[in-house]
């Protein structure tokens, strides 16, 4: 299997996942109107986004169509790669963390239950569970982007002829 299936494998798993950060960022947005300590955490999510949305069009016009691209589109893979790989890291980091201090979840999840008092007993239960799914699907998306970002900055540089102007 060659590299190049390996990212079109890679970019077709990104896409649906960015769709729902895309939705998950426009309500975002509208939530940090009111709360701005949450904007950074959004804008790196729109960043996400782009890069996904941006490598997608690149692999798809220039890696598999051979057509020249627009040479914008390298800027707009490469700046939102960085700060996407700086989120991937942190997932990663985010998840060993937790996986390695068992005692923050069931802290964190003795702090919800006791700001939302009427929680359904169900739901008490379920969420350690939810929460534990929550960080594994992180860390799988952070790895999967990690790999993704890698193999679009090698192309971004193996195939610098197809961003050339005529």
């Amino acid at each position: 299997m060659s590299i190049v299936n390996i990212y079109k494998i890679l970019s077709f798993i990104l896409l649906p996942i960015a769709a729902i950060l895309g939705l998950i960022c426009s309500l975002g947005l509208l939530v940090a109107l009111g709360n701005p300590t949450i904007l950074l955490p959004i804008s790196m999510l729109i960043c996400t986004v782009i890069y996904t949305i941006s490598s997608f069009v690149f692999l798809q016009k220039g890696l598999v169509k051979g057509v020249k691209c627009n040479p914008s589109l390298k800027d707009w893979i490469k700046v939102n790669a960085y700060v996407s790989l700086f989120f991937a890291t942190m997932s990663i980091v985010q998840f060993i963390t937790i996986m390695f201090h068992q005692g923050w979840v069931q802290e964190s999840m003795n702090q919800i239950i006791a700001m939302q008092k009427n929680l359904p007993a169900d739901t008490i239960a379920m969420m350690p569970k939810i929460f534990k799914t929550f960080l594994y699907f992180s860390f799988s998306f952070g790895i999967i982007l990690l790999a993704h970002i890698s193999i679009s900055l090698t192309f971004l540089k193996k195939y610098s002829s197809l961003f050339e102007e005529n």
